[in-house]
């Protein structure tokens, strides 16, 4: 009876994944939901070229489903995919989904969209902009690491978290604005962004501030500096500068620490590799591991 009862629930689950994934019209998907009649666009047996226009609706066996999601390297390293058209009736955009897709030069991201995940759009090196719509509230970790080309970009005040190196790289970023609603960012966001001339943190951020004009992203309860760049000034008020907070700020020449600084963060300056000038005062006690390593 045993036996039995595997054999039939064997037979179930390799049925259920043999009905999962189907293609329509040169366009792959997974079935997320037999219930809610929902799918997410997949990765192909071949890499999507040209131009695709993404569907609201699919319909397959009988049943209409909705498109709600982008699903984990969907279209990664598509790199002959020029232009994409994502239906509102998205939600999210999965795991580095277009990751690598060197021949997109714009985006559009539907109002419909709360998270982009992971490396989503990392290593675009042909984006030069994209909008992010204001139904959006999470930006993942290395969302648009390495996209060189990206000359600006606006952060709605729907956003709740930015992720660790999110814009890592976007060296054509030359200004950012982070909004009110901003609750969590992760290891510095916008590391080896070596245009980005002036950083805000609008007032009326209860968790981070850019106080006295310092192009800098502070921790306002500990006051910790999470995120410095080529022109910061840290204020007098900072007593720790956080790990990799100036990481391969390769702009950087020189910066003067306070001496109400008490520590610095492991990884602080590793890679700014112009800093010719640094004066530590005796009220640091503590320098984390690897804090000034290559700074040649």
């Amino acid at each position: 009876m045993k036996t039995k009862l595997l054999f039939f629930t064997l037979f179930a689950l390799l049925s259920n994944v043999e009905v999962k994934a189907f293609e329509v019209n040169s366009i792959y998907y997974n079935i997320t939901s037999t219930a809610d009649l929902t799918v997410t666009v997949t990765s192909g047996s071949s890499k999507y070229l040209g131009s695709v226009t993404i569907p609201k609706t699919v319909n397959y066996n009988g049943s209409t489903y909705s498109v709600t999601s982008i699903g984990n390297r969907a279209f990664y390293d598509c790199t002959g995919l020029t232009s994409i058209t994502i239906p509102n009736s998205v939600t999210k955009i999965d795991l580095w989904a277009f990751s690598g897709c060197e021949g997109l030069t714009s985006i559009t991201i539907p109002n419909s969209v709360t998270s982009i995940g992971e490396g989503a759009f990392s290593g675009c090196e042909g984006l030069t902009s994209i909008t992010i719509p204001n139904s959006v509230t999470s930006i993942g970790n290395y969302a648009f690491s390495a996209c060189w080309s990206l000359t600006s970009i606006s952060i709605p005040n729907s956003v709740t978290s930015i992720g660790s190196y999110a814009f890592n790289g976007c060296g054509g970023l030359t200004s950012i604005t982070i909004p009110n609603s901003v609750t969590s960012i992760g290891t510095n966001p916008f590391s080896n962004c070596g245009s980005l001339e002036s950083i805000i943190v609008e007032a009326g951020n209860t968790k981070y501030d850019s106080r006295d004009n310092c192009n800098a992203i502070i921790k306002t309860s500990s006051n910790t500096l999470i995120a410095g760049y080529k022109n910061t000034i840290i204020p007098n008020s900072v007593t720790e500068i956080g790990g990799y907070a100036f990481v391969n700020c390769t702009g950087l020449t020189s910066i003067t620490i306070p001496n109400s600084v008490t520590s610095i963060g492991e990884y602080a300056f590793a890679d700014c590799t112009g800093l010719t000038s640094i004066s530590i005062p005796n009220s640091v006690t503590s320098i984390g591991q690897s804090a000034f390593i290559r700074c040649i």
